[in-house]
């Protein structure tokens, strides 16, 4: 294959012997990817390297990048980025961004990335352009979209480590960036509608993000006391429909969490477009819970701004440990592998074959699920979905 012919071939005049890093975001928003930024160009320029960011990640290193600038030079101070600027070489100054919401480096969920042609299209470009080392940042699917990635080098693999961002927390060994700010988002908003319910004598039934495992609407479900939570692998029979529409009827008020991905593929055919938090309030119509004048019912729409939320200082600090793990592997000829963060005292570096996918969700939890005394609901969650001591 032919090198790539961009108009901004090498990003800067720099000796190939000085080591360039690359960094490519994507997958859905979560708060804490600007502080990765800011983390990775702060220890990355500490210790030598030349940071970059692809504008529009994966998709810049393809022939689908639909900004002309593909890459740009991630550092600390704005004197530097002025001087670089007057070299003809785009930068942006990190220094004071840790605290912004969402990212200026990423694309969401870039699909042509699943071809093979696209993924040797971009190690032609990664090579064309004098990148040595490899840092993709996002959830489970970039994961997956990097490791896919790595086999069109071939046998000249770069130095390459991910770092987990995302909401949902779904990659094995590690706290995703961002999980705890959406809890802290999430619950809040929860808690509110939880106080509006008490106020106004109301039952609410608020959709949160949760499209396989649902543990973002469990543990905000569990943190704002909500009455109940319903995970997306629910599918309750008739009898536990019945027993939950006829609990919520007999209280004076009440939180009902709604994973957004409860009942999906029935949601698709038997009302396409509904929401999960609709659609639940339309079965338990059924039974006989239903919006009236002197009793409201009100389904709540899941709300995205909580992706664009400010990271909470607690993700900002395990950015920094992250990348810190990160460049001292890198340091040691350690490569394809995962910084990990956990507590303060339990930190470290997995390779990526100890990296897997986990949607399940924590039993410990399983008691918090319901606060109205359901013993259906509760017998029937045990039965079918505690599969070890551990998870449900």
């Amino acid at each position: 294959m032919s090198e790539p012919e961009f108009r901004f071939l090498r990003p800067s005049g720099v000796p190939r012997a000085t080591p360039r890093l690359l960094c490519v975001f994507d997958g859905g928003d979560a708060p804490g990817y600007s502080s990765v930024a800011v983390a990775l160009t702060e220890e990355g320029t500490r210790r030598g390297y030349e940071v970059w960011a692809a504008t529009e990640g994966f998709r810049s290193l393809t022939d689908d990048a639909t900004a002309d600038l593909r890459f740009e030079r991630l550092v600390v101070s704005r004197k530097e980025r002025y001087d670089l600027l007057a070299r003809n070489i785009p930068a942006r100054s990190m220094g004071r961004r840790v605290l912004d919401p969402g990212s200026d480096f990423r694309s969401e969920r870039y699909l042509g990335f699943h071809t093979r042609t696209k993924r040797d299209l971009a190690a032609e470009t990664f090579r064309a352009q004098g990148f040595t080392h490899l840092v993709c940042v996002g959830g489970n699917g970039t994961f997956a979209g990097c490791r896919a990635w790595l086999e069109s080098f071939g046998h000249a693999r770069p130095p390459t480590a991910f770092v987990n961002v995302s909401i949902d927390n779904d990659v094995v060994g590690d706290r995703a960036i961002g999980f705890l700010t959406g809890i802290e988002a999430g619950a809040t908003i929860a808690r509110g509608l939880y106080e509006d319910s008490y106020t106004h004598k109301r039952v609410y039934l608020l959709e949160m993000m949760g499209n396989r495992s649902g543990r973002h609407a469990l543990h905000c479900g569990v943190a704002s006391r909500a009455h109940l939570i319903v995970l997306p692998f629910f599918r309750f029979p008739d009898e536990v429909l019945a027993e939950i529409a006829d609990g919520l009827g007999r209280c004076e008020h009440a939180l009902v969490v709604v994973a957004e991905g409860y009942e999906s593929e029935r949601r698709k055919k038997d009302l396409p477009g509904a929401s999960a938090s609709s659609y639940f309030k339309m079965q338990l119509e059924g039974y006989g819970l239903r919006d009236r004048e002197d009793r409201r019912v009100i389904a709540e729409p899941f709300s995205r701004h909580l992706r664009g939320v400010r990271p909470a200082f607690a993700d900002v600090s395990a950015a920094y440990v992250k990348a810190t793990l990160l460049f001292e592997a890198f340091d040691e000829g350690r490569t394809e592998i995962m910084p990990y963060v956990f507590t303060g005292h339990d930190v470290g570096v997995r390779s990526f074959d100890q990296i897997t996918r986990e949607d399940r969700v924590e039993r410990s939890l399983l008691p918090l699920l319901d606060r109205l005394g359901l013993p259906g609901f509760r017998t029937w969650v045990r039965d079918h979905f505690t599969t070890s001591a551990d998870t449900l």
